[in-house]
């Protein structure tokens, strides 16, 4: 897949900047639940859900 300082003549900053291209292009799905609990009661619940998409605007 793709491969962080391999010898292609770029620094991390485009490395990271290329990934993150990658994965706008594809769309990248991002859960997770977060709980906030005192002496084992829940109290807070947090269910999280990141769509993360590359949009193309108008041709022209």
């Amino acid at each position: 897949m793709f491969e962080v300082g391999r010898g292609n003549g770029g620094n991390a900053v485009e490395a990271v900047a290329d990934l993150l291209d990658r994965v706008v292009h594809r769309g990248a799905v991002v859960t997770g639940d977060v709980i906030i609990s005192l002496a084992g009661i829940d109290l807070v619940r947090l269910d999280l859900r990141l769509l993360l998409l590359g949009i193309e605007g108008p041709p022209g």
